[in-house]
């Protein structure tokens, strides 16, 4: 096929900065759009290459931030495919199942969302336009349930707090139909707040309970950080509080027992590292330990250390990180620890990065293990 008919988006940005007049750059700008109009908007992804496009009318210093880059300004230009275009460009390449977001920064100021990108989502700092390669998948069940598939019902409980902790409102999700006897499964997940709002953790739940009966259910408990850092930092007065009182004030509350094998503790970033931290402090009570990207780097990777010298305890681990500047490096060498000392864990890696959508990928499968299928 000669160039003249080949629309491969690399040879019409080939074609277009070659152009010299102004018709025919008007021509391949125009087969650009096409393409965008066709996609559905940019990036333009060709296998594992990603091509971003601006209209840059005014020549402003646009560069990308995202994910992949830390979010830093200046790394990834985006540059004119020809001078007297304003049709601006960035080819990147990224791992072919890997979910990513971004924003545009102009002049190193003032960031705004990929106008041609029609994908956005909140995050935990904000709006931000994501893209999605060929091989990623989109997470199960996150939707809003359908009409007709029964909700869990949600419980507010004013918690006591002490001299040390203060108190807080957490929310307690039963699942429908769940008797409440006997001894239960149940998970406390730390940012519950957000969990809920940003991660959708209802809605899966929700939706795992119908599309999947036979899954023993759990109940959830949503808690939320009053003091974030000064309680996830390893804090041993917030973690003998949540371990003694705030359990047995929620389980007084829907009048249920559990105990240790059957309580699960989750939490992402330095709740990852707060998850990690109550289970080695109380294997009396949580015996299941979820950390995502979990922060293990603090204190110069102390509770890597802290599970190498102690003896083994009563725990399963599951442990999730994303690979794009995320907490891979501490979180492989907790995974190698555990395995020295003889634990029990389940390992994930994803090509994503430090955010919710990459944790809320996964809650499905950590419903379904922490009711220990």
């Amino acid at each position: 096929m000669s160039k003249l008919f080949d629309t491969s988006i690399e040879n019409l940005i080939d074609c277009l900065s070659r152009q010299r007049t102004g018709k025919r750059i008007f021509a391949f700008e125009s087969l650009i759009e096409r393409r965008i109009i066709r996609d559905r908007g940019t990036p333009i992804i060709d296998g594992d290459e990603a091509y971003f496009f601006y209209r840059n009318e005014n020549k402003k210093n646009i560069s990308i931030v995202g994910d992949w880059n830390n979010w830093k300004p200046g790394i990834d230009q985006i540059t004119p495919i020809n001078p007297k275009s304003s049709f601006y460009y960035c080819k990147k390449e990224f791992p072919i199942d890997a979910r990513l977001s971004y924003r545009f920064l102009e002049d190193r100021e003032n960031s705004f969302n990929d106008p041609m990108n029609p994908n956005s989502l909140q995050e935990v700092f904000g709006n931000n336009t994501y893209l999605r390669m060929p091989g990623y998948k989109e997470p199960e069940y996150l939707e809003e349930p359908k009409k007709g598939i029964p909700r869990g019902k949600i419980i507010k409980l004013q918690v006591k707090g002490n001299p040390d902790v203060a108190s807080r409102e957490v929310q307690i999700y039963i699942p429908a139909g769940l008797k409440l006897r006997g001894k239960l499964r149940i998970i406390y997940i730390h940012d519950g707040a957000e969990a809920i709002t940003i991660g959708k953790f209802t809605n899966v739940l929700d939706n795992v309970y119908y599309y999947e009966p036979h899954s023993p259910k759990i109940i959830a408990v949503f808690v939320p950080p009053i003091d974030r850092h000064g309680e996830y930092l390893m804090n041993p007065n917030f973690a003998d509080w949540f371990a003694k009182y705030l359990t047995a004030q929620v389980e007084k509350k829907v009048k249920i027992k559990s105990e240790a094998k059957l309580r699960s503790i989750q939490g992402a970033s330095l709740g990852g590292l707060c998850a990690a931290y109550f289970g080695l402090r109380h294997s009396d009570t949580f015996g299941n330990i979820i950390a995502q990207s979990p922060s293990f780097q603090i204190d110069d990777g102390e509770i890597v250390k802290l599970v190498g010298k102690n003896k083994m305890l009563q725990l399963r681990f599951y442990l999730h990180t994303g690979t794009i500047n995320d907490a891979l490096e501490g979180t492989r060498e907790m995974l190698k620890v555990l395995q020295r000392k003889g634990y029990d864990i389940t390992y994930r890696e994803t090509n994503e990065s430090h955010n919710w959508v990459n944790w809320s990928g996964k809650y499905a499968e950590i419903i379904r293990w922490a009711a220990h299928l």
